[in-house]
């Protein structure tokens, strides 16, 4: 997923790694709660977010999967120039049987930057475990792409 925002990769970074504004993202996004901290040290920042979330599950997964979880996803940015930065992410859904994680960037672009991502997920559940992985991912990059819309309109009123 590749997504283009007209500001700098600096004022992107700084927002995508500020507790407080990740905390408001998150339940104007619908999370019934969110907890985030942040951790800086040289050349890195840490992020852990701790949300509970409601979701809509089709069919087959309802039965396997409650609709509202927790979750505890830690972001590990490593930073560049000019607010450039790249990093990884894990995503653990408490007591559910996937784990996701993802890899991502921050580069500048002309007078704004790329935010690119990927997703993965995996399951340990057999015989549904590839219909769970189809799903989780597919949340994970819906979710993703709301937050990002976020950030976009975020960055549109803020200029």
């Amino acid at each position: 997923m590749e997504h283009k925002l007209n500001a700098p990769a600096q004022t992107v970074l700084d927002l995508l790694t500020n507790a407080k504004w990740l905390e408001a993202r998150c339940l104007a996004l619908g999370d019934i709660s969110a907890s985030v901290k942040t951790k800086k040290k040289a050349g890195q920042v840490t992020v852990t977010m701790q949300r509970h979330v409601r979701r809509e599950l089709p069919g087959m997964l309802a039965k396997v999967l409650p609709s509202e979880s927790d979750l505890v996803l830690e972001e590990t940015w490593t930073l560049g120039d000019k607010g450039e930065a790249s990093g990884s992410m894990t995503v653990e859904l408490v007591g559910q049987p996937v784990k996701l994680s993802a890899e991502f960037s921050l580069a500048a672009s002309g007078k704004g930057c790329v935010y690119r991502i990927t997703h993965k997920a995996k399951s340990t559940v057999p015989f549904l475990g590839g219909s769970i992985e189809k799903f989780a991912q597919k949340q994970s990059e819906d979710a993703c792409a709301d937050e990002l819309d976020y950030l976009t309109d975020f960055l549109k009123k803020a200029q």
